[in-house]
């Protein structure tokens, strides 16, 4: 996509409506703007991504709070493992077991999405994804919202429009999600010994290394405080992951920012911790009534 159609898809009108809108000025040299990027990678085993080539993810890691044994739902499944991630809430209480979203509450539970917009409407969320569930099913209303079908080159198109937009658009919340992983798994197996998925990992270390290079390049960087968390919905054994045991309810979470506990995260953390963490992060208060049951995970 040209620049000038991509910024016309964001919602400017010229190229000088990013460059002179800036997410954030501070009026002292210590206040900073919280923001966070959440990186969805569909299907990854923890031990396959600590056998792939991950440069860039391992720097996350070195310099970040990460678990690799991260807990999972009873449902290991996409749709149920991003509403668990999004949420906070078990399955129990966001109602989605399957990829048909039946019986799914998110009026009652809503995803952290809504939660930010509630609090501050001014917020700029942004959700990109190659999955069309995410942006239909699960996060129906973001400020940005982007959909590439995976397979027109979906992920690569989803790493290439959350780069451009996190270098020039003004974004407190990003979920930038990629299916990958997953399909290569189902089509060559989930597993640290099979060169295809490994292979998938590391295309998808690549798209990581672009989002972070667009966070870093943005005009107010150093006016902001970004928190990133790397987190997965399911791993798997075989050619699946629904109903299969240890292999596909254990996934990374991995969490890098200035604002982050380095080292392992303890005790393990859950899907539901995510959501939680976000909210403590940007400074918005978790009430006893939302029912939670995740917690804040990997902070200082």
């Amino acid at each position: 996509m040209e620049r000038r159609a991509f910024i016309k898809a964001l919602g400017y009108s010229t190229l000088a409506g990013i460059s002179c809108c800036p997410s954030h000025v501070p009026s002292s040299p210590i206040e900073y703007a919280k923001k966070v990027l959440l990186i969805g990678v569909d299907g990854v085993r923890p031990d396959a991504l600590q056998e792939a080539r991950t440069p860039n993810i391992d720097l996350l890691v070195a310099n970040g709070a990460y678990n690799f044994a991260a807990r999972t739902g009873e449902f290991t499944v996409s749709g149920p493992g991003w509403s668990n991630i999004l949420t906070g809430v078990w399955e129990s209480k966001h109602g989605v077991k399957d990829n048909s979203f039946e019986g799914a509450n998110y009026e009652q539970y809503p995803t952290v999405f809504t939660r930010l917009e509630k609090y501050k409407h001014s917020l700029q969320t942004s959700c990109l994804a190659s999955w069309e569930s995410i942006t239909k099913m699960i996060v129906p209303q973001a400020d940005l919202k982007i959909y590439h079908p995976f397979g027109d080159d979906g992920d690569r198109m989803v790493a290439r429009d959350a780069a451009y937009a996190l270098r020039f658009k003004p974004i407190d919340f990003m979920f930038a999600y990629f299916m990958g992983v997953d399909e290569a798994g189902h089509n060559h197996g989930f597993d640290p010994a099979v060169k295809e998925y490994l292979s998938e990992i590391e295309t998808i270390d690549r798209y990581v290394g672009l989002l972070m290079d667009g966070l870093r390049k943005r005009q107010d960087y150093r006016w902001e405080d970004w928190l990133t968390i790397l987190v997965s919905d399911h791993g798997g054994k075989g050619k699946s992951h629904g109903g299969v045991g240890e292999e596909a309810m254990k996934v990374p979470l991995i969490m890098h920012g200035s604002g982050v506990q380095k080292g392992e995260i303890l005790p393990i953390p859950g899907q539901v911790d995510v959501a939680p963490t976000i909210l403590n992060f940007m400074g918005i208060p978790v009430k006893s009534e939302w029912n939670l049951d995740g917690k804040v995970v990997g902070l200082k």
